[in-house]
């Protein structure tokens, strides 16, 4: 039995967090001893509050909303795609250096599987531009060759700064960059998939929503919205609307069986700690 693993979640208001939970059902099923805990830190005192969790010996850190661009400049190693796409959500500490990785491309795939045929080669409606619409662009990409995306977000620079860096990184993608000023209903036509990257309709925003005023679902489409709270209105509109709905509870735990395995290289199967976590699921 491996004794005595600590690990965390860094991030901003997020004591709705589920990792504890999975990392609890993760550590009963390998047979391991361990400690998860969720550390909210503060946005102008992250750099001194996360080297305190390393230097207090964590050796595993799952990252979110807001940090994931933050901390690669705290690191030592980044593997090249959470390089590349400008956003990590796991860092490991070894021998005092720390290493960086984005499993959320691994986790975002898993409740996708069973769709492989229906998205190759379609479009895709992003809400967002942060860390986890590059994960979810690249994911989309690599793994059901999707190749164009219209992303929607609220803030035109970071737009366009998303836009060219993604459009850098895979040539061969197409990006349709809009802000909700200039939103144009007629792009949204012949949709493969629409997903929510950003908090709105989540734990903290239940009442607010990722969509346009003039926004009408185009039926019969999957929406897959990364929040995975419940009673999710954004969620419930669009399956009242015709829509297949997933929302982010299989990718958390498919991102944290990734961590896990990059930390401990131990794996543990998805469906059981599933079934734990999210029983009536």
């Amino acid at each position: 039995m491996t004794e005595g693993y600590r690990f965390g979640l860094i991030g901003h208001n997020i004591s709705y967090s589920r990792s504890p939970a999975i990392f609890e059902s993760i550590f009963r099923h390998n047979g391991s001893s361990g400690a998860f805990h969720n550390y909210d830190l503060e946005p102008d005192r992250f750099a001194e509050q996360f080297q305190a969790l390393v230097d207090n010996g964590l050796s595993g850190l799952s990252v979110t909303i807001p940090f994931k661009a933050k901390v690669l400049e705290l690191l030592h190693d980044v593997e090249p795609v959470a390089k590349a796409i400008e956003a990590v959500n796991s860092v490991s500490v070894v021998d005092g250096r720390l290493c960086g990785f984005n499993t959320d491309i691994q986790g975002f795939a898993v409740p996708l599987a069973s769709h492989s045929e229906e998205l190759k080669h379609g479009r895709a409606l992003i809400f967002g531009s942060g860390g986890g619409a590059r994960a979810v662009v690249y994911s989309l990409y690599a793994n059901y060759e999707v190749r164009e995306f219209v992303v929607l977000s609220r803030t035109p620079e970071r737009l366009l700064q998303f836009q060219q860096s993604m459009q850098s990184l895979l040539p061969s993608i197409t990006i349709i960059a809009m802000s909700f000023d200039n939103f144009n209903r007629r792009v949204i036509d012949d949709l493969d998939i629409i997903v929510n990257c950003t908090p709105a309709g989540g734990w903290n925003q239940p009442e607010n929503t990722p969509l346009p005023d003039v926004f009408t679902w185009p039926a019969g489409r999957i929406y897959y919205d990364l929040n995975y709270n419940h009673g999710n209105k954004v969620l419930g509109s669009a399956q009242s609307a015709g829509l297949r709905t997933i929302d982010g509870s299989a990718m958390l735990v498919g991102q944290a069986l990734q961590s896990y395995y990059l930390w401990t290289g131990h794996r543990v199967p998805f469906d059981i700690v599933y079934k734990d976590v999210f029983p009536t699921e």
